[in-house]
């Protein structure tokens, strides 16, 4: 509408002065050198006329002509494109249906029509070469891939797993690395380079990208204490028998991460062993147990207990004396008063822990309460051939294969990372699940 205003405008100014020339004509005249040159002013506004109209006709006619040509360029490469897809979409399903011949074959017919973009032809090759189990030529397009700005992703993930297939986990996290910082939030991504950190045993790495995921808020909070306190508990374990004043400030953040974790204080009180600081020792034992009183704990406590010679019943009662009661703390008394041949001790503290289905821990402990006390064997005997039909306590089990294992790993025997988990749960508090 706005054009077609001025257009307007324009054409009555037009007629107007040209109806003003042709009103009042005058005559108009050059000095051109020597010569002079005279003429009305219709014949100037003619001129002028035909001068502006031939004008326009030679503007619309290019106008006209480049449009016609460019449309015809648009409907040409869009017919090229469509062709090209179309070869794609079928060289793709032949590549599903593992038809190699036809996914070739179809390949190159695409490849006619999309020849300046090279980069579905990249991806088509890949999957070929995929199916044929060609190696060599895959890792080559890969690398071709990563050269792109569009396929670069493609290249680096490619690579990853091929190396991963391989078991070149060192070069298969360079590419994972790669691939992290171009784009974190692909799928199962963080995780696999999780995975391969704890095979390579590359734990700085693992903080470095968990703090990167939770900043891109690809993991919550949780998942990041989980990881950066298994990424601190393996490098104090690595320190441990070169630096251990080191080894325990890592421990101790380890901690901080994942509170109570008996492998985690199993390595805490290992180190102040190690630094022979028995005061802290001392002190650290009464706090755990203080804490949270398992039968894992146990189990670690009296290991650190008898290494340091701390098995006066005296310091026992020490450590117990919060929880007395608890069924765990009785069985942590009764053990150390059979190593201190306190009978008496050990059969009051046994007495409310037999019942009617005693536990192969129980069984054992009546066995050598029984032969100690009385020297009587074949009440002894009786109570280890029992034990012997009972399940072993104090062990791990992976969640994902139900495979057991005594000690906790980060990677677990089945090759999973943190996948252990307690195998009786019901025994231990919520804080070890």
């Amino acid at each position: 509408m706005y054009r077609f205003i001025i257009f307007t405008i324009q054409i009555i100014l037009l007629v107007i002065i040209l109806t003003f020339l042709f009103s009042n004509p005058f005559i108009i005249s050059l000095d051109i050198g020597n010569l002079k040159y005279s003429f009305t002013s219709n014949i100037f506004a003619i001129l002028t006329l035909l001068f502006l109209l031939f004008f326009y006709v030679l503007v619309y006619l290019y106008f006209k002509s480049r449009f016609s040509v460019k449309k015809y360029l648009l409907n040409n490469k869009f017919k090229k494109l469509e062709k090209g897809y179309h070869y794609f979409v079928e060289a793709m399903i032949a590549v599903a249906n593992k038809d190699n011949r036809s996914a070739i074959k179809f390949h190159k017919k695409m490849n006619v029509y999309l020849n300046e973009d090279p980069s579905l032809s990249l991806l088509l090759k890949s999957e070929v070469y995929k199916i044929d189990k060609n190696l060599n030529e895959l890792s080559s397009v890969y690398e071709t891939m990563i050269k792109s700005k569009k396929t670069e992703a493609l290249g680096y993930r490619g690579l990853m797993e091929l190396n991963l297939n391989n078991q070149d986990y060192h070069h298969a996290f360079l590419y994972g690395e790669k691939l992290f910082y171009l784009n974190a939030s692909i799928e199962k991504l963080y995780e696999t380079l999780v995975y391969i950190s704890a095979k390579t045993k590359n734990w700085n790495q693992l903080l470095v990208l968990s703090d990167k995921a939770y900043s891109k808020k690809i993991i919550d909070r949780e998942t990041l204490y989980e990881n950066k306190s298994i990424g601190h508990y393996e490098i104090a374990k690595i320190k441990f028998s070169s630096n251990p004043k080191d080894a325990l400030k890592d421990i101790i953040k380890a901690l901080e991460f994942k509170k109570n974790f008996p492998p985690f204080i199993k390595l805490h009180l290992e180190i102040i062993s190690q630094l022979n600081n028995l005061f802290l020792l001392k002190k650290m034992i009464k706090k755990y147990w203080s804490i949270n009183p398992n039968f894992l704990l146990r189990s670690i406590v009296s290991q650190i207990i008898i290494q340091n010679k701390l098995t006066d019943l005296s310091f026992i009662y020490q450590v117990i004396k919060n929880n007395r009661e608890e069924n765990e703390s009785k069985k942590l008394l009764i053990f150390f008063a059979i190593k201190n041949q306190e009978w008496k001790i050990a059969r009051e503290n046994i007495s409310g822990l037999i019942g009617s289905n005693p536990s192969r821990e129980i069984c054992l402990f009546m066995a050598d309460i029984e032969l100690g006390e009385h020297n009587d064997k074949q009440k002894s005997d009786s109570w280890i051939l029992r034990s012997e039909n009972l399940a072993i306590e104090n062990s791990w089990i992976c969640r994902i294969t139900n495979k057991t294992q005594e000690e906790w790993e980060s990677l677990s025997n089945s090759g999973y990372f943190n996948s252990l988990v307690v195998f009786d749960s019901k025994m231990i508090s919520s804080d070890l699940k």
